[in-house]
């Protein structure tokens, strides 16, 4: 379980002070795909950071499966980011000048793992990803598409318990935008927690529990029901093996995501906007200035 009691953050001293997280208090299911989402400095990212040790709070105490982090020192906290968790992040962060098998590898180059064993299972994870043929390639070489899936490979390769993916599908197109957020379906379905940070709320819907924070304060937690993920993630995309089919931009149900919209501003217009957020599993930000002309 993820569990944050009373944590704030903030950057700066006296007038100059940023509050990212304000008396943040959550606590998140372990082997769930969660999805935080709020506007572009809301704090969303700092929750993560916060969450995979990259960062710090300023106070408040941060719980991870029973670890508490406030207490680890600072070769104890490199341990568990490096073994505890899976970064995946929107600049995939490869090193170029090495091969695809040298990049997924590199955890365990750091952790000292030798040479034979760290090949070994990296070979696993490339190919767990479907990327063996490019395993000798260097990453200057890849498609955006295939750079983020070594990211996705290099993320699993210790094993870890919890993914974070911070805009993960921010610097793809939509076809590879929807193979990573399946991607990391599978990834949850195998047992891990996956964090996704992201802006985009069709991909926060195919999620278990969206967590939506506004101004550093946690605004709404909401868990999807499957009828929700379904019409998020358009089953009928997916063959028997949960790969994705291509479609032409014209299919029904891009025609259909644009009715659901309509319908969602139409209910908001009337006044009953609390009941639309909690039963239509929506978050107020894809609706409130749809909203506000209707009522207007």
């Amino acid at each position: 379980m993820i569990k944050l009691t009373n944590v704030n953050k903030v950057y700066g001293k006296g007038d100059s002070a940023v509050h990212a997280l304000k008396d943040v208090n959550l606590e998140l299911p372990s082997g769930k795909f969660i999805s935080i989402v709020g506007k572009s400095g809301s704090g969303k990212s700092t929750l993560m950071n916060i969450v995979g040790a990259l960062d710090s709070c300023t106070s408040g105490e941060v719980e991870i499966d029973g670890e508490v982090l406030n207490n680890k020192t600072s070769n104890q906290l490199a341990d568990y980011r490096n073994k505890k968790i899976g970064y995946i992040f929107q600049s995939f962060y490869l090193e170029p000048t090495f091969t695809v098998l040298e990049n997924v590898a590199m955890p365990m180059t750091i952790a000292g793992v030798n040479r034979k064993e760290r090949e070994a299972k990296a070979m696993q994870a490339i190919s767990d990803l479907n990327l063996l043929d490019k395993a000798k390639k260097k990453a200057s070489e890849l498609s955006g598409g295939q750079k983020q899936r070594v990211s996705i490979a290099r993320a699993l390769v210790f094993d870890p318990d919890i993914i974070l993916a911070d805009e993960p599908t921010g610097n793809l197109d939509s076809q590879n935008g929807q193979e990573v957020i399946a991607l990391l379906q599978k990834i949850c379905d195998s047992g891990k927690t996956v964090l996704l940070v992201t802006h985009n709320i069709d991909d926060a819907r195919k999620t278990d529990i969206m967590v939506e924070i506004k101004d550093g304060v946690i605004a709404n937690i909401i868990e999807n029901d499957e009828a929700t993920k379904k019409a998020a993630q358009h089953a009928s995309d997916y063959d028997a093996d949960g790969n994705l089919i291509e479609k032409s931009a014209t299919s029904k149900n891009d025609s259909f995501e644009q009715e659901d919209i309509e319908i969602k501003v139409e209910l908001a217009g009337n006044n009953d906007k609390q009941d639309v957020k909690t039963e239509k599993n929506i978050s107020s930000l894809d609706v409130a200035d749809k909203a506000q002309k209707v009522e207007e």
